[in-house]
């Protein structure tokens, strides 16, 4: 039985990012002000995001059997998340983030690396859970999560990006089962939520139904954990226990702050800077 209060379940990944002035186009070389690697992988991220915001967070993943794979496990190990979860096979996930100087960014992912098929979750990671994070998943698995939420009694947290939204009818029936789905406004566009469904919006805030919250102006130098911020945000206040005004207002914050460091993983904030932040500004 899982000791941890929210149980994270997708991607673990290395992340190469580069700051460009613009994003290139067909034939034209960009030359980068510089480059470098952080660890990453969205749900690893948001992982890593529920432990500095001081709840106990679990890892259900997979690392390749490589020195990649040490480097991210050594990682979540340093930031205090459960890691019984992750399965160790093939070859680590790398991702090339391309980055303006706007903050904006272009992303490349591989999928080698990532939990395909529903016999592949430990059910012992997830039970005992009060929160389920299904983030970056083949629909098998996002299936299975989600039924194993319902059975366990487990509020689960649906994440969809506007490559999932493209599987359309499949994706809906997994989402219809979730308690809550976040996705972006690309994704809202592409497929229909439901009564529970948290759109993020960037720099001008999230809604979720009648409930509108405004973005927070900040200093911007990467938007790449920005969502991930947000989820972890947003979960930690619903597993206290608190209103989903409250939750989508913290995970507001807490996707701000992340926008004013480099590298999506690192970027997750503290509790104690994202209560200074909405002191401020709410």
């Amino acid at each position: 039985m899982s000791e941890n209060d929210i149980v994270c379940i997708g991607s673990a990944a290395l992340d190469f990012v580069f700051l460009l002035d613009t994003f290139p186009v067909p034939d034209q070389i960009s030359l980068a002000h510089w480059s470098k690697q952080f660890c990453g992988g969205s749900s690893a991220n948001v992982a890593v995001g529920v432990s500095r915001l001081g709840l106990y967070a679990g890892l259900v993943s997979m690392v390749g059997r490589d020195s990649e794979g040490v480097l991210l496990l050594n990682k979540l190990i340093s930031e205090g998340v459960d890691i019984r979860g992750v399965k160790i096979a093939g070859k680590t996930a790398r991702t090339v983030v391309l980055l303006d100087k706007n903050g904006e960014k272009t992303i490349i992912a591989d999928t080698e690396c990532v939990l395909k098929r529903s016999d592949e979750l430990p059910v012992s990671c997830i039970q005992g859970a009060k929160a389920l994070y299904i983030g970056d998943c083949f629909i098998p698995v996002a299936e299975e999560a989600v039924n194993l939420a319902q059975e366990m009694g487990i509020t689960s947290f649906l994440r969809v990006k506007n490559v999932h939204a493209s599987f359309g009818l499949d994706l809906e029936r997994v989402m219809n089962r979730a308690d809550y789905v976040i996705m972006n406004e690309k994704a809202s566009a592409l497929i229909k939520g439901h009564d529970f469904t948290i759109v993020t919006r960037g720099k001008k805030g999230c809604t979720c139904g009648d409930i509108e919250i405004e973005g927070i102006p900040v200093n911007s130098q990467d938007t790449t954990g920005a969502g991930d911020a947000f989820c972890a945000g947003l979960m930690y206040q619903i597993v206290k226990g608190n209103s989903l005004e409250e939750a989508l207002e913290f995970g507001n914050a807490a996707a701000a702050l992340s926008t004013t460091v480099y590298g999506a993983m690192d970027s997750m904030p503290s509790r104690e800077t994202v209560e200074s932040l909405l002191q401020v500004h709410v």
